[in-house]
This record gives structure tokens, C-alpha cells and sequence, in this order.
């Protein structure tokens, strides 16, 4: 890593799920000389393999991973947890001479640590819950209107579908009396460059069909089972895609082929959301090397030129 660089050097993969992030990522750690950070909001639950497509040990051989099988599934977690687990374990890399790499699907986390997102508020205070109480009853488009009435500096910067910080902005004016875009800036604490990986629609659509059709065969539905059976129906970690849709088959409601049907059709709009957040929110290089795997190289020219030195920012 280039000793001019103001702030520490951070590699961020994100994108959609079943579109090779594993796989970039201990190529890179392995040429980069490179520590993989976890950025994926399940893969922190010990006993949930399977469902949450964790590195292999073969994989964690080939690359050291971080922040993996850190908390019991009943164990809540937060963005604001996450961003201070990966603050520690970036400072350890670094001390090491390795190049952090943040790799996962849980877009929030991975903004919120390259933004410096402030997290440690309390826990929602009357008016944050009088501004999600509004959007329950009418919609984004609509509450980002109550804030654009309010605030159009802050409206402008804060597009209706990040409803999180339309209610946050508008829970600071509300209850402060102040102009959300007033604040002073949180000023980011690392460099960083994100990759996006992604490809044609239809072929992750499929992609993530397989996946689950091999997820059933490695033995998932065993391994939900035994989440619920241990910790409940009412544990964090089985709010996750392909854990909480055997819960109504367990119940007796619904038959096996279509909870099978249910994953594959929530991890395809999971990954629709995660595309979403991804375009919207963060500046990403995008690539395909599901259908363009040449593209590897584009992706070694620009991480060795930001190593080498600041790279032009992405418009927007």
C-alpha cells in the first residue's frame, strides 16, 4: 500500500448474492496480500452454513477471513456493532502490512463504514417512531416529501428510497428544530474502493435457483432445524433467506416443494433489493465475470493504480 496515502486503504465487494464475491475476494487477498473482513449480515451465526453460502474451510484456507462465526444465532447484531467489529479488525490488518478487504452482500454495512455513518444514537425516541409509524401509513415517496417541505438541502442529498435517513433527518429536525443538512459532515475515516460485481438478470436469476437447489442437497433444511430447534423461531439469525421459510413447513402450513419455491423467490428479490441499494448509495466499479471473467484483469489495473495512488471518484 502506497505510504502517501492520507487514510488507510480499504478494499470494499459488494453486489448481489451468487455472483462470484467469495471467489474475487481470495483471489485478490491472495495477490494484494490481503485479510477478508466479513460484510455480511448472517455469516456472523455459527451453525448456519449452508444457508448463508459461507466460505468453505477450504476457502478460509486459501484467505484469512474475519468477523465469520462470531455470535450464536440468537445473538442480536446491529450496523452499528458491525462497523465497530470491523474498525478492530481493519486496524489489525493494517498493523499486519495487510490490505483490509471487505467483501458481502449487507450493503448498509458496508456504507455506514465507508461513509463514517454515525449509529450510536439510542434506541428510536417518539418522534423517530411517529415518522416510522408515517411511512407504514402512507409510503417512501410521501415521507420523503414531508422532508423535502422541510428541508430540500437535505432532501436533495437523500434519495426516498434510503428511508432509514429520510426518518433519521427528519427525526433531527423534529425533535431539534435544526436543519438536518446544517449538520456538520461525518468525515469518512478510510479510502476506499469498491468493487460491484454483478450480471444479466436472467442469469442470476438462475444462478440463484441452482444455488438454492444446492443448498437442499447439502442438507439446509437439516441445518435450519436445527437453529430453530436450539435457539427458536424468534432468534435474529433466522430472519435470514432460507431459514424462516421452513418455519411454516415445520408448522404444518405449507408443503416442501414450495418452501423450496419461496427461498429461491425471496433470494431473487433480496438480490433485486441489494442491486438497488448498491446503484443508489455506493460509488462501485461494476463488473461481470460471470459472463466476462477477462474482466479480472480490468479489476488488478485499477486496484494497483489505487494502491499506487488516488483514482478518480466515480460521478454521483
Amino acid at each position: 500500500m502506497a505510504d502517501k496515502q492520507a487514510k488507510p486503504q480499504v478494499l470494499m465487494i459488494g453486489g448481489p448474492t451468487a455472483v462470484g464475491k467469495t471467489a474475487l475476494a481470495i483471489r485478490l487477498a491472495q495477490q494484494f496480500e490481503g485479510i477478508i473482513i466479513n460484510a455480511d449480515a448472517f455469516q456472523i451465526y455459527r451453525g448456519m452454513d449452508i444457508g448463508t453460502a459461507k466460505p468453505t474451510g477450504a476457502e478460509r484456507r486459501a484467505a484469512e477471513h474475519r468477523l465469520i462465526d462470531i455470535a450464536e444465532p440468537d445473538a442480536g447484531f446491529s450496523a452499528a456493532k458491525f462497523v465497530a467489529l470491523a474498525k478492530q479488525e481493519i486496524s489489525r490488518a493494517l498493523a499486519m502490512g495487510k490490505l483490509p478487504i471487505l467483501v458481502g452482500g449487507t450493503g448498509f454495512y458496508l456504507n455506514a463504514l465507508r461513509l463514517g455513518l454515525a449509529l450510536g444514537e439510542k434506541g428510536a425516541g417518539p418522534e423517530r417512531q411517529r415518522w416510522q409509524q408515517y411511512l407504514v401509513a402512507h409510503d417512501s415517496v410521501s415521507l420523503w416529501q414531508q422532508l423535502n417541505e422541510r428541508d430540500p438541502k437535505a432532501a436533495a442529498a437523500i434519495p426516498p428510497a434510503n428511508t432509514r435517513r429520510v426518518i433519521r433527518a427528519l427525526e433531527v429536525i423534529t425533535t431539534t428544530g435544526e436543519l438536518f443538512s446544517a449538520q456538520a459532515e461525518n468525515e469518512p475515516e478510510f479510502d476506499c474502493l469498491v468493487l460491484g460485481l454483478n450480471t444479466e438478470r436472467s442469469v442470476l436469476y438462475e444462478r440463484i435457483n441452482t444455488r438454492v437447489d444446492a443448498m437442499m442437497h447439502q442438507g439446509l433444511e437439516q441445518e435450519a432445524r436445527a437453529v430453530f430447534a436450539r435457539y427458536g423461531a424468534q432468534a435474529q439469525g433466522l430472519a435470514a433467506i432460507g431459514y424462516k421459510e421452513f418455519i411454516p413447513y415445520w408448522q404444518g402450513e405449507q408443503d416442501l416443494p414450495t418452501t423450496i419455491e419461496l427461498i429461491k423467490r425471496n433470494s431473487r428479490r433480496y438480490a433485486k433489493r441489494q442491486l438497488t441499494y448498491f446503484h443508489n448509495q455506493m460509488p462501485a466499479h461494476w463488473f461481470d465475470l460471470v459472463a466476462h471473467p477477462e474482466e479480472d484483469q480490468e479489476i488488478n489495473k485499477l486496484v494497483y493504480a489505487w494502491l499506487s495512488g488516488p483514482i478518480a471518484p466515480i460521478p454521483g
